[in-house]
């Protein structure tokens, strides 16, 4: 993994992947980080998909463009002058654009762009290591930057290949706002249960036990797997992950 995102499932991987079943196709409509993508074995067909496009664009250059993204970063300075100008300053440019994203994600406390921190993990050096293995994990899979609701549509499963087909999703919790997305509305939770659903596909979704969630799964009847505690940013919740398995 190379960002730091809240969030991120890197920690809870190994124990959500004893819940997915057998697949050829896999799809993430919420990619982030990555945590669980670059944690689970590679199957045959893999699409993933976020909405922000600063995520989007740091693993498109990684796959497209990674030995200019490195030069860049080898010459950058690792200065306050430089958080200073990228907090006022965006970029256009892919290279520098990936860059700027990788440097508020990788020096800034839990990866929220607020704060400049500056840690003894040679963090600087990591980033360097990781594209490589960024780069090669990301070989022949497809990269999408939509909102959630159109990524089935944008994509074409063949008929009878529904079952090889899994689905996870790891949406922004409901009620749960901070780093860099809006809050998670009602409304968004039952269109993401409604898509899923409908798409005939085999699918696991990630949430804390809120109340609402938990009613969603009751009345669609979908199984409930309590995966542990963890800490928000305000106390412990449950997080679950929710089947239709």
């Amino acid at each position: 993994m190379i960002l730091t995102r809240p969030g991120n499932k890197r920690k809870l991987a190994q124990t959500i992947l004893t819940h997915f079943p057998e697949h050829d196709l896999y799809i993430e409509p919420f990619f982030g980080a990555g945590g669980m993508f670059f944690n689970k074995p590679q199957v045959k067909h893999n699409i993933v998909n976020d909405y922000d496009s600063e995520v989007y664009n740091l693993f498109k250059v990684i796959v497209d463009r990674k030995e200019e993204l490195a030069r860049f970063w080898e010459i950058m300075p690792i200065h306050e002058d430089l958080w200073k100008y990228w907090k006022e300053n965006t970029e256009s440019d892919p290279i520098r654009k990936a860059a700027r994203f990788l440097f508020f994600s990788n020096f800034s406390f839990m990866g929220r762009m607020t704060t400049l921190k500056f840690d003894r993990s040679n963090t600087y050096w990591l980033v360097l290591m990781r594209l490589n293995e960024i780069h090669k994990q990301l070989q022949g899979v497809q990269l999408m930057n939509c909102d959630f609701r159109d990524v089935l549509r944008r994509i074409s499963i063949r008929k009878g290949s529904h079952q090889k087909a899994f689905i996870y999703a790891d949406p922004p919790y409901l009620d749960t706002k901070g780093g860099n997305y809006d809050a998670f509305g009602k409304q968004d939770s039952i269109d993401l249960f409604n898509c899923l659903l409908a798409s005939g596909c085999k699918f696991a979704i990630s949430e804390f036990d809120h109340p609402f969630i938990l009613e969603l799964a009751r009345i669609n009847h979908l199984r409930v797997i309590p995966i542990g505690e963890r800490q928000n940013m305000k106390n412990r919740r449950m997080e679950i992950l929710i089947t239709n398995y």
